[in-house]
């Protein structure tokens, strides 16, 4: 800290606290003995505040055809607020809403309540790196635990992070890795939200 007071935007929750998780769903594919039937994408990108600029040039360019693409999981600020709930933005515009139900109900141990997204005008679906793959017909689950009074300021330190609920939902996530990768179809849409979101309509 200099002495004028501390300076640096440290960004613990937005978004060290969904790289990290990201990053331990990763390891805890890697260590499986036995790989998921579909392959996995582990994307970190930069950009994201100036325009999902990451995002958009991965999207535009992927590494397999974007068709082959069955799913998109992205953990934007996960360490915050409530202990055992998440937000999980986008489930009621396919069926990986009820899969993450399901799964969730499978594994209680992990104590995580997924919920409806709470502030819909504030378009959130529309704000973070998901949103790029939605557009290209993939779909998506948004885990997102809400801003605070720290979002884009100084204090969004690692000593305020709980790391506790942020390792819960990377399990959650791994869970659905897994149970979407082993599955024998992939996820489909609602019909109405495919229309809206990817065809524009």
């Amino acid at each position: 800290r200099s002495r004028a007071g501390d300076t640096i935007f440290n960004g613990a929750d937005d978004d060290a606290s969904g790289t990290i998780a990201i990053v331990s769903v990763a390891e805890a594919m890697a260590a499986l003995p036995v790989a998921p039937k579909r392959s996995m994408v582990f994307l970190l990108v930069s950009g994201e505040e100036k325009g999902l600029w990451g995002s958009e040039w991965y999207a535009e360019n992927p590494s397999a055809p974007i068709e082959q693409y069955v799913a998109n999981f992205n953990a934007d600020m996960v360490g915050r607020n409530w202990p055992d709930t998440i937000v999980a933005i986008g489930k009621e515009h396919s069926d990986l809403g009820e899969t993450l139900r399901r799964v969730n109900s499978e594994h209680p141990e992990i104590g995580m309540t997924a919920i409806d997204d709470l502030w819909p005008d504030e378009r959130f679906y529309f704000r973070s790196d998901h949103y790029n793959f939605a557009r290209k017909g993939v779909p998506i689950l948004f885990f997102f635990n809400g801003t605070h009074d720290d979002y884009h300021g100084r204090d969004d330190e690692p000593n305020r992070i709980d790391h506790d609920k942020a390792a819960r939902i990377a399990k959650l996530i791994f869970y659905l890795g897994v149970d979407i990768g082993n599955a024998l179809n992939p996820p489909e849409w609602n019909p109405e939200s495919y229309r809206q979101i990817v065809l524009g309509r």
